[in-house]
């Protein structure tokens, strides 16, 4: 928001030197907001290219923002797109050694066909429009080599100047994630045995890591324990020092589980619920958007008993949900929300888009029984 409030300044500023009036004002401002625009789809396609070319995993690929309009896969690569067609957006992480080499690489790619994009503009954009074009690029360039690394976000410059730096325990997490990933691919598609058997690998290679932990979590979810899930989340918390970005996942993974836990009778909501709304308000306090929590505060509305609210933050959730997983699961969220309303009907269609992404899923299942007694 700074950046661009004193992009719109310096930019007006220019344009009133050069004589240009209030219409190279207004050319230079629309230069600006497409360079605002520009520049991180260009960082983004070049961070695309560099996983490409350097072994990278890309899951998904997102075009645009708000509401989904389509989605199709190719291969292992689901590619949405959205109803504002703004942004560019993309799950990116290791997949085989050496892992910090390929990364940095990668980020280099991306740094690289930033600054290309910023020299085109200068050089080849005339007028007003090019100068605002040009100033503004150039400013979120050096925003996007600016390290940073929060809840869904890490900047180009994090990849090239903090990654090889990188110390422990983070270091052992970034190696692991190969596996890790690996475990996550077999949960998506209901492979549970092989996610069990490299999650052991996990905790024999790499015991205690948050990336080991997390994926044991993953695991036990996905066979409907939420129960030891919590229970092993809540020690791992307790026992470590967790940075805040990694804090942010864990908390609002500790939310959703410890939902789970109460909706399902398997731990008490008079000491569960507390802990987990903590977790959850923790996590947005922490960086965690709020909006993709949307459907955990759905499930929490459906526990609370407030089904109409459940049914609105469930279908938001699943309406902006990247996870194929996560969004099952905030559809079946919904469709449990629709019976309590009594609209088994719509519960039936919810349910139903929920299968088609993850029929292995125990809350889908359950769901499904229930559906079918009423």
């Amino acid at each position: 928001m700074l950046v661009t409030v004193v992009g719109a300044v310096v930019l007006a500023a220019v344009e009133l030197v050069l004589g240009t009036g209030f219409a190279g004002v207004v050319a230079g401002w629309f230069g600006g907001v497409a360079g605002a625009i520009l520049l991180p789809v260009a960082t983004q396609v070049g961070l695309l290219l560099g996983s490409v070319i350097f072994g990278l995993r890309v899951r998904q690929v997102v075009f645009g923002a708000m509401r989904e309009v389509a989605s199709f896969k190719r291969g292992s690569v689901t590619f949405t797109f959205r109803a504002l067609p703004v942004t560019l957006r993309a799950q990116i992480g290791p997949w085989r050694s050496p892992v910090i080499l390929r990364c940095w690489l990668a980020g280099l790619v991306s740094a690289l066909v930033g600054v290309a994009s910023v020299a085109a503009a200068w050089l080849w954009v005339p007028g007003a429009f090019g100068r605002g074009l040009a100033l503004a690029m150039s400013a979120f360039m050096l925003v996007k080599l600016w390290p940073k690394r929060v809840p869904l976000t890490t900047s180009t410059g994090w990849l090239l100047f903090s990654l090889p730096r990188m110390a422990e325990p983070e270091r052992s997490d970034f190696l692991a994630a190969p596996l890790a990933a690996r475990a996550y691919e077999a949960l998506r598609v209901g492979d549970l045995d092989t996610a069990q058997a490299r999650a052991d690998e996990l905790a024999e290679r790499f015991p205690g890591i948050n990336a080991t932990v997390s994926c044991q979590i993953a695991v036990l979810e996905s066979r409907g324990l939420y129960a030891p899930g919590v229970l092993l989340l809540l020690k791992f918390l307790s026992d470590n020092d967790v940075p805040p970005r990694k804090m942010a996942y864990l908390l609002a993974g500790l939310a959703g589980l410890g939902f789970k836990a109460v909706e399902s009778g398997q731990m008490p909501a008079d000491s569960l619920l507390p802990t987990a709304k903590k977790a959850l308000h923790d996590a947005v306090q922490l960086g965690y958007p709020e909006f993709d929590l949307n459907g955990t505060n759905g499930l929490l509305a459906l526990i609370e008993g407030d089904a109409d609210n459940a049914v609105r933050l469930s279908t938001s959730g699943a309406d902006y949900n990247h996870s194929p997983l996560s969004r099952a699961d905030d559809l079946t969220t919904l469709a449990r929300a629709h019976m309590a309303l009594h609209d088994n009907a719509a519960a039936r269609t919810a349910l139903a888009r929920a299968e088609e992404l993850a029929p292995w899923s125990p809350r889908v299942t359950e769901t499904r029984q229930r559906l079918s007694v009423n």
